[in-house]
């Protein structure tokens, strides 16, 4: 099978942009939980959650494009634009120069929302007759990546995925796929969401929402907190890198899925499901268990959740080898990004790899026996070889294996 190699990156969530901002708060295990500035929190359980910096996104989009052309577009369209022009600046790939249209997969679970909010009480105030029809096309997730072809200036062979929260590492196994399999030689991935109050009134009904702090595999841990993100990266062929010179950044060898089949938001509670796509990605990877040299867990801080995902990895790794790998969980840092999630998780890494490093598991004071993993509680190491887990509403589950660039 052909060798797929990650060439560009491009992400953004609540703890900045790009891999210098990320890198400091992963290592020192610094969390982006801040009071919600974007509407109202007054009736929710918490007003907290994990906002981009918007004037900054701005600035940057700025340097890019005229006001005139990213007028009207909302924040999640803006971080997603940017993260997928600046993958493709890493990678050094000029899309209106290439020679047939770009594969694009990307994922969201409930984008759009926030414009149509928007558009709904603007048109009500003033009466349908004075509606803008192009809000409504930016409420839908093809219409902001069409927003994106039209700024990018290149014809796109686009795919929009949703696959609750297992939808950003769902986008990249897909492409992966593809390229893995020679039906393409370079494109782009990833997935964006943002927060909003139908989002987070859903969690919030759920109470699924921390009222106190984000803290993964700890005994009281009560939720997390929800976060802004668009990660963008670009894969490609490794013979079209190197014929390219191009920077490469990491190896994907493994991709898998599974779907547990036991409730529509609750997850089978001996992580049945998410230890067979473990097991796939593993399998598919060509590598033992115990090559895993770190796993970035979903480990959303419900008490359901990482129950479920601590017993799937000791299913998978067996007792011995699932307490020793490093493992952390960075929605306590970036919250939960939803459909993002996996996708800002494989930037990280990624990072974590290529720069040396180990994320930080912040928010722990007291570790639950049922939970017993080796929680990363220093930055220091240098993984080879990560496992990225993703589980998500309806039992989706989607696991990433990637591997160190050593020019091997």
């Amino acid at each position: 099978m052909i060798r797929v190699v990650v060439t560009g990156m491009g992400y953004v969530s609540g703890l900045g942009f790009g891999p210098d901002d990320h890198e400091a708060a992963l290592r020192q295990g610094r969390s982006a939980d801040r009071p919600v500035t974007r509407y109202d929190t007054t009736g929710f359980r918490t007003g907290r959650g994990a906002e981009c910096d918007v004037v900054r996104l701005d600035a940057l989009l700025a340097e890019r494009w005229p006001a005139s052309r990213l007028r009207g577009l909302d924040v999640d369209t803006r971080m997603l634009i940017w993260a997928a022009a600046t993958a493709l600046d890493d990678a050094r790939v000029e899309a209106s120069a290439l020679s047939r249209p770009l594969p694009v997969v990307l994922g969201t679970t409930l984008e759009g929302f926030w414009q149509a909010e928007q558009w709904y009480e603007q048109s009500y105030r003033r009466g349908a007759a004075h509606a803008r029809p192009r809000r409504l096309t930016l409420c839908m997730a093809g219409g902001q990546v069409s927003t994106f072809a039209d700024l990018l200036g290149a014809p796109l062979e686009p795919m929009v995925i949703s696959n609750a929260c297992a939808t950003g590492v769902s986008a990249i196994g897909r492409l992966y796929r593809r390229i893995r399999e020679g039906a393409a030689e370079l494109g782009i991935c990833g997935a964006y969401d943002t927060l909003t109050r139908f989002i987070h009134l859903g969690f919030d009904s759920l109470g699924a929402l921390t009222t106190t702090r984000c803290a993964p595999f700890d005994r009281n841990r009560n939720g997390f907190f929800i976060g802004d993100a668009a990660a963008v990266l670009v894969l490609e062929s490794l013979e079209s890198a190197r014929r390219r010179k191009a920077t490469i950044h990491g190896e994907i060898v493994g991709y898998g899925e599974s779907l547990d089949s036991h409730h529509p938001t609750h997850p089978d509670p001996e992580g049945k499901g998410i230890a067979r796509a473990m097991a796939a990605a593993l399998e598919m990877a060509g590598v033992k268990p115990e090559s895993v040299d770190y796993i970035n867990a979903h480990g959303t801080g419900t008490p359901a959740n990482d129950a479920a995902e601590a017993r799937g990895i000791l299913r998978t790794f067996g007792e011995e080898g699932g307490r020793r790998i490093p493992v952390s969980s960075t929605k306590s840092l970036v919250g939960h990004t939803l459909g993002a999630a996996g996708a800002l998780e494989e930037c990280f890494c990624l990072l974590a790899m290529e720069r040396g490093f180990l994320p930080v598991h912040a928010g722990v004071t007291e570790r639950d026996p049922a939970c017993p993993l080796n929680l990363v509680a220093s930055p220091e190491g240098r993984p080879r070889l990560t496992l990225n887990n993703s589980l998500g509403f309806g039992g989706a589950n989607g696991v990433l294996v990637t591997r160190r660039w050593e020019d091997a």
